[in-house]
């Protein structure tokens, strides 16, 4: 699954973020350098999160959150949300 949309408006930044469902690998990377690289094997959160800030002198919020169900999570579709500043840019499924 590949995610992928712009920040900021005057100083843009290009944010990706996969996730292979079947390895658990996980990688966020905001103009391809990476910011988040993971995997994950077991959660027991249903909701995972990643925050952080992008930009230096037009600084956002960004934050994508990876749901999933509480059981079979790996054969069942999890929805991905992008929030800039709290509001939804993009989404898809993984």
């Amino acid at each position: 699954m590949l995610l992928a949309f712009d920040v900021g408006v005057t100083e843009r930044h290009h944010v990706t973020f996969s996730f292979n469902k079947f390895w658990g690998n996980l990688s966020i990377k905001v103009d391809d350098v990476s910011v988040v690289r993971a995997a994950r094997f077991a959660s027991i959160d249903l909701v995972k999160r990643y925050e952080f800030m992008v930009g230096t002198e037009e600084q956002h919020h960004v934050r994508i959150e990876k749901h999933r169900e509480r059981l079979f999570a790996g054969f069942r579709p999890q929805p991905v949300y992008a929030y800039v500043d709290d509001q939804l840019v993009a989404q898809g499924v993984a």
